[in-house]
């Protein structure tokens, strides 16, 4: 029965084509990983870890949220706006950061503990940020068109230009070679995906000011409720690589960023993917007051044994593993690993399933739990006097409590719609079916 709802499912198919993509375009760095790690220090890594946080940051509020509407209108023209507004409030805010970075460079460098080698990093902050936003409203552009294919060939295209800059200029022993790479492949990223989009309904003779008002009205919901929240959110998970870097140095933030990155490999494969196709189902079946919970299930499955595949790997066979595939110098980000392997598995599962929160428009309750793991993952600088593992262990407790609290709410919000669904099939007579 599982079996055949799995093959059935137009949610699998679109999943499986972007997971397929998503997959080839990662595997690129992952594989590259081995040969990068050699060439770049840990103290490279760290630096870069800490200019990828800080993009992470403040990429989240770019454009105020509205990029996050551009699937729910009825209207192409009505997503069209939205996606214009989004760009220009991405631009401004943008232009306004660099300024204060360029009044500011001093205390911000300061703050951080970057050495004066990486200093220059905070520069190109508002150039990703931008470029970094941008996507993700085309991306939400092409997700709603169903352009599915399209998305994972973007993805390929990026990886594969950022990849091989980084490995270019490692030879060329530049330091720096690997935020030079990445900006390579977010400027394709946002030239290639613009050009998708216009081959896929994007016409810009659509834009007016009167529907870009209309729009700011309308949707005012994402920047009044989810700003901050997703602020607080990006800095949940963002934040442990600045503390890091603060308490203890580039070095150590090197050995958990390479930590970071091998455990979250689900999470950037195959959690991200499937998120984002559900956004398109799970709104789509929520505007026809159509049951959710079928199409669900069979993605839970899929999601838990890779979840506890990932588990038993990391437990058996952590430290062996960075040390045969990444080198010696690398044994600590292992040990690391097994630490925090639970923290990072739990994420994965419920990454996964986080745009039920959109999709069912419960932003309100996505914010009460956005603020909660920030404060939860704030806590941090108060363990600064700890030492490096037992700083990881204490974030390790508190990512596993904020994604038992995260299932909590979303099981909560489907179950609650089910039921309202059931007791509305139960009030109509007997013959009749208002859904058809």
């Amino acid at each position: 029965m599982i079996c055949q709802k799995l093959s059935n499912s137009e949610l699998i198919k679109n999943t499986s084509i972007l997971v397929s993509g998503t997959v080839l375009a990662q595997l690129i760095p992952i594989l590259l990983q081995p040969l990068l790690r050699r060439f770049y220090s840990p103290e490279s890594f760290g630096a870069y870890s800490v200019y990828l946080s800080l993009l992470g940051i403040l990429a989240v509020i770019a454009s105020l949220k509205y990029e996050l509407a551009i699937v729910l209108p009825k209207k192409d023209k009505d997503s069209i706006n939205i996606l214009f507004l989004s760009f220009i409030i991405n631009l401004f805010f943008n232009v306004f950061l660099l300024v204060f970075i360029i009044l500011w460079k001093k205390s911000i460098i300061t703050f951080l503990n970057i050495s004066a080698e990486f200093s220059f990093y905070i520069y190109l902050v508002p150039l990703g940020v931008f470029f970094i936003n941008l996507y993700q409203s085309i991306n939400l552009w092409l997700i709603r068109k169903s352009r599915f294919l399209a998305i994972s060939k973007n993805k390929f295209i990026r990886r594969s230009l950022e990849g091989s800059s980084q490995l270019l200029l490692s030879y060329f022993k530049s330091p720096h070679g690997l935020i030079f790479g990445d900006l390579v492949g977010h400027f394709t990223n946002v030239l290639y995906g613009f050009w998708q989009s216009i081959k896929f309904g994007l016409d810009v003779r659509k834009i007016s000011l009167i529907k870009v008002r209309y729009v700011v009205q309308k949707y005012s919901e994402f920047p009044r409720f989810n700003v901050v929240p997703s602020f607080m959110s990006a800095c949940s998970y963002l934040l442990p690589a600045i503390f890091i870097n603060k308490f203890y140095s580039s070095t150590e933030t090197g050995f958990f960023d390479l930590s970071k990155l091998v455990l979250s490999i689900p999470l950037a494969l195959i959690a991200i993917s499937i998120s984002n196709v559900l956004l398109q189902k799970l709104t789509e079946r929520f505007q026809k007051g159509q049951s959710i919970i079928d199409e669900i299930y069979p993605i839970i499955f899929i999601v838990l044994f890779i979840s506890v595949s990932e588990i038993i790997l990391i437990l058996l066979f952590g430290e062996r593993l960075f040390v045969l595939i990444f080198g010696k110098e690398w044994i600590l980000s292992g040990t690391i690993s097994v630490l925090l392997v639970w923290a990072y598995a739990f994420n994965f599962f419920i990454a996964s399933f986080s745009s039920i929160y959109i999709a069912m428009k419960k932003i309100k309750l996505l914010s009460i739990w956005q603020i909660f793991y920030f404060l939860s993952i704030l806590s941090l600088g108060l363990f600064s006097n700890f030492t490096y593992l037992k700083f990881l262990k204490i974030f390790n407790f508190i990512q596993i409590i904020a994604c038992i609290v995260s299932f909590s709410f979303m099981t909560y919000i489907l179950f609650t719609y089910e039921s309202k669904l059931e007791n509305m099939d139960k009030e109509i007579p007997e013959g009749l079916n208002l859904k058809q």
